[in-house]
């Protein structure tokens, strides 16, 4: 029993050295592969660009179309199928399309392009510009791939263009637009006016401008179209109108030649938004111009329009006032309305006349609401007949905080003077007075009486009978006085 168990153990002892033996040689002979430097993969096309040029000189002329060739590579054994490359620049405008296409780049196929190019207005004044490339391509089994290569093209800044070693920038004879002088037919500019814009160009560059255009609120030359090609004519519907708009015609205007040191005035109408608020706002203009070779030159300018909100007013009557005569005292029973949408603060408001006399014609108005009014009684006396003017003036400060003056009349017709009618005059009637009777004796004997004593005479007649004590009477009407 013991001898069977020990063969058992032995027999499971060999299997197991046995076992592990196997497995360390499947170990070993796999280390190899496991350890080693994977392959790459071969499917996926490796393009490159072998060379390129923009020409025969170093760099190019800013004014002129060049020629840039290039050659294109393959560096994997996989073949680079549907080739698509397409040139884009800020500084350089493609003459040819800007797209190259090829069907097949194995390895060891060099092919190449020579496409037209042009530095763009924007970038004439620099020496050096980039072109971009993108390419998208497939493998032989139709998966895609993109890649992207960069251009860098050196500008020669020169009038003929070609490169020296040192190159010393000399300007082309150009045209120079400038806006000299500028005015508007409407002083102020309120939101809702309508005015004319008057224009006063000259040229003060070195070359005469040819096929001179206006653009009104900013434009620039045309972009090239999708195919890259530029497009002759100007642009202007990028202009910026949030607070002036052309009218009657569009924002392009075109002035012809203007020869150098020459000037040019043009006119356009405008209105100004009713939703513009109270300041001083810029008016792009570009002026559009082309060289004797053909240049295009663009000077941009700007020019600074001021927009007032002055108090709208109506100055009239609150209540008939009558007729006015000539010299007599007449009220004149004056009333502001506020006709604007937004509070005003006025100052005093005078009245004057240079017919008459005005009492009462200075106050102070203050603030007036959206519909407000302000009342005054002045008192007018006029020193003429026929019509009259009363003048009303009213001190305020516009949104420049400078002092201004509204100024109004009226007309008021002044009849002749009133006549009194004369009333009857009271006079004394006359006494009916007595006829005289002639003086008869005794009357006369009664005045020597009176004016013995003192008390004077009278014409009336003597009574009958004398006092005692009385004289005697003669007929010859002599008074005798008697003696005691």
């Amino acid at each position: 029993m013991k001898k069977s168990t020990t063969n058992i153990l032995l027999i499971s002892l060999i299997i197991v050295v046995l076992g592990a033996f196997s497995l360390n040689s499947s170990a070993s002979a796999q280390t190899p592969n496991d350890t080693s430097t994977p392959e790459p993969n071969l499917t996926q096309p490796l393009l490159y660009i072998e060379s390129y040029s923009p020409g025969a000189n170093d760099g190019v002329s800013p004014w002129a179309p060049f020629n840039f060739t290039f050659v294109l590579a393959n560096n994997s054994d996989s073949v680079a199928r549907n080739v698509v490359m397409t040139f884009t620049s800020e500084d350089f405008i493609p003459l040819d399309g800007g797209v190259f296409t090829l069907n097949n780049i194995a390895k060891g196929d060099r092919p190449g392009a020579t496409l037209r190019f042009r530095v763009s207005d924007y970038s004439t004044w620099k020496y050096s510009g980039v072109i971009n490339a993108n390419v998208a391509y497939t493998d032989e089994a139709g998966t895609p791939y993109t890649t992207s290569f960069i251009f860098y093209i050196a500008i020669a800044q020169s009038a003929s263009g070609s490169a020296t070693q040192t190159p010393t920038p000399v300007s082309e004879n150009k045209p120079q637009l400038v806006i000299s002088k500028y005015s508007t037919d409407l002083d102020p500019l309120q939101p809702g006016s309508a005015f004319k814009l008057n224009l006063t160009i000259g040229n003060v560059g070195t070359a005469n401008a040819k096929n001179v255009s206006l653009v009104y609120g900013g434009g620039s030359g045309q972009l090239p179209n999708e195919q890259g090609t530029p497009q002759a004519g100007v642009s202007g519907s990028t202009a910026d109108f949030a607070n002036f708009a052309p009218v009657g015609s569009s924002n392009i205007v075109l002035l012809g030649d203007l020869a150098m040191g020459a000037q040019i005035e043009t006119e356009q109408e405008f209105v100004v938004n009713v939703s513009t608020v109270p300041g001083a706002y810029p008016l792009k203009i570009s002026l559009v111009s082309y060289t004797e070779n053909g240049l295009r030159v663009i000077d941009d300018q700007a020019i600074t329009l001021l927009v007032y909100s002055l108090p709208q007013l109506e100055i009239s009557f609150y209540r008939d006032p009558g007729m006015f005569f000539n010299g007599t005292p007449t009220t004149l029973p004056l009333q502001i309305t506020n006709l604007s949408r937004k509070s005003t603060v006025l100052g005093n408001m005078t009245v004057t006349t240079d017919s008459g006399d005005i009492m009462n014609g200075t106050s102070l108005v203050g603030n007036l609401d959206p519909g407000g009014y302000f009342t005054l009684d002045a008192m007018y006396t006029p020193f003429m007949e026929g019509k009259a003017k009363i003048n009303i003036t009213i001190n305020y400060t516009d949104d420049f905080n400078q002092l201004r003056t509204y100024e109004s009349s009226m007309e008021i017709e002044v009849q002749p003077a009133m006549v009194m009618p004369e009333e009857p005059t009271q006079t004394n009637p006359e006494m009916p007075t007595e006829s005289e009777e002639p003086t008869g004796f005794f009357a006369k004997i009664w005045n020597a009486i009176k004016g013995f004593l003192g008390i004077g005479t009278s014409s009336e007649p003597v009574p009958p009978s004398v006092p005692s004590g009385g004289e005697e009477t003669f007929p010859s009407g002599e008074i005798i006085v008697p003696r005691k």
